[in-house]
């Protein structure tokens, strides 16, 4: 952390409310935007049902290695951004946005071009079902161009995040990226484009996308000074210099969540291969929505710990990690334990095979469970902790996850490679939140967190125990009781967990839930 003379005084009571507030508006808007998940894992019974698993299987596959390329593409400006544009001059801002647009859209047309040309060779490292075989390189050549656009709705968005706006980007990645990808699927499939349809949807849909979220960066940002931002001088040099060495991190992360998918695809031979892929995606994107919760507050916290650093406010920091902790955890427990309790009736929806990915989803959600209480201490590590401890804590992660896969995967398959990615998961994360504690002096537990943790800890046991020992009675019933059991859960999360203050962050929903706040 930057180290400052003295410590300003403790916040006021009205300075503590304003920080909450902030948090909890800022990763309330975050979470419906994060909601793009559900949505995805909805489209996700259309897509199965229309073009079948090794299809699908195929697309989630190349999808994951979209998104690790943009890990790379992207040189970490999405990171660099929430660092740079809290801290630089206003006049600056534009400066800082245009030169992130600018490198990030650079490098992922040369990704895309390579790929392009390499399609052939790639293509003889995945297994794909007989009828998808033939038109492999063609569909590879065309899905590449993804990549570019793709970029720069992560980097466009990620601008606006850094300004602390955190709504404008739902209407994006949610209504038009989601939604325009949907009915385009559906639309080629119609038409008879069996193996290309989802692949042309979804580029269709993310240049769209793209487009948009220039717009946004144009509203929020002066576009001209955006255009004219240089590759030369400080500003640049010292955004390079952090995305390069910030860039294996991220990278790191994307492998977590996409390398299971590549990792069954190229051990599992053929068409096996191909739908193993598919079965964890899925896996993967319904546990994705209890990941949601957490990812809320960190991209909150990223821009707003940079910010009370920079102004050398550490009791306010230490306030507003111990609030989006103890709000991570006490929203993640009853949620996972309702994605535990449902997940064999969402699974019903689609074909027979997808059932082996019951396991997987049950894996990844009590470790997203565990993730959650280590709340934003990651991006409290990257935006004020040494640029090489995020890199160092996520290759030892990876590497357990690498060799728990590695060992699981050939006898355990989609479940194997679940508990591999959670194991590697919680151990980048915990030691994240250690080096938050011992090198920051920040420790997010404290009383405060004894009372609602209790209330949800209660509630997420209700669920399992009912998942567990409760009637089996047939789809959807399972699904329902856990939505009413979440709603509940949260009713009584609010009214008897929270303390005043945290209620009163929550706004008006909260107030009018809790009887300890008028």
């Amino acid at each position: 952390m930057t180290q400052h003379s003295s410590d300003p005084a403790p916040p006021t009571s009205e300075e503590t409310a304003d920080d909450l507030r902030q948090v909890a508006g800022g990763a309330s808007l975050a979470f419906v935007g994060r909601l793009g998940a559900l949505i995805e894992a909805l489209s996700v019974v259309v897509f199965t049902w229309a073009y079948g698993a090794e299809t699908f299987g195929l697309f989630a596959v190349l999808w994951s290695y979209v998104k690790v390329s943009t890990a790379l593409s992207d040189a970490a400006m999405t990171t660099a951004l929430q660092r740079f544009v809290p801290r630089v001059a206003k006049q600056n801002e534009a400066a800082v946005a245009g030169f992130a647009l600018k490198l990030s859209f650079i490098l992922a047309c040369g990704f895309a071009a390579l790929g392009t040309y390499y399609a052939p060779a790639i293509s003889q490292f995945i297994n794909v079902g007989a009828d998808d075989q033939a038109h492999l390189t063609n569909v590879i050549r065309i899905y590449v161009w993804v990549l570019p656009f793709w970029t720069t709705v992560e980097v466009g968005t990620a601008a606006i995040r850094a300004r602390r706006k955190f709504g404008p980007e739902i209407r994006v990645r949610i209504f038009y990226e989601q939604g325009l990808r949907l009915i385009a699927a559906v639309a080629f499939f119609y038409a008879g484009l069996n193996t290309y349809g989802l692949f042309l949807a979804h580029l269709l849909s993310v240049v769209l996308a793209a487009i948009l979220a220039l717009r946004l960066v144009a509203k929020h940002y002066d576009l001209a000074s955006v255009l004219r931002a240089r590759f030369t001088g400080k500003i640049a040099w010292d955004m390079a210099k952090y995305g390069f060495t910030v860039m294996p991190s991220n990278l790191i992360k994307k492998l977590f969540s996409e390398f299971p998918v590549m990792m069954l695809n190229f051990m599992l031979p053929g068409a096996a291969g191909a739908a193993a892929g598919g079965y964890y995606a899925i896996a993967r994107k319904l546990a994705s929505a209890l990941q949601v919760v957490r990812l809320a507050f960190e991209y909150v916290m990223a821009p707003l710990a940079a910010e009370k650093d920079g102004k050398g406010d550490k009791h306010r920091l230490q306030n507003m990690y111990s609030f989006a902790t103890r709000m991570s955890l006490c929203l993640a427990l009853p949620f996972g334990a309702a994605l535990y309790l449902a997940r064999t009736d969402i699974l019903s929806a689609l074909e027979p095979g997808f059932q082996a990915a019951a396991a997987a989803i049950a894996s990844l959600v009590a470790g997203r469970v565990l993730e959650a209480a280590s709340g934003p201490s990651q991006s409290i590590v990257e935006m004020l902790g040494h640029r090489l401890l995020p890199p160092v804590n996520g290759l030892i992660g990876l590497l357990v996850f690498v060799y728990l896969g590695w060992m699981l995967i050939p006898e355990h398959g989609v479940t194997g490679a679940a508990i591999a990615a959670a194991t590697g998961l919680n151990i980048t994360a915990y030691l994240a939140f250690a080096q938050t504690a011992i090198i920051f002096k920040l420790w997010p537990y404290t009383s405060e967190t004894l009372k609602p943790g209790f209330v949800s800890l209660i509630s997420a046991t209700a669920l399992v125990a009912f998942a567990e020992l409760g009637p089996h009675l047939p789809a959807p019933a399972g699904l329902t009781t856990a939505i009413i059991g979440l709603i509940v859960a949260l009713l009584v999360l609010v009214r008897y967990g929270l303390k005043p203050k945290d209620v009163a962050a929550l706004g008006k929903p909260g107030q009018w839930l809790s009887k300890n706040t008028k």
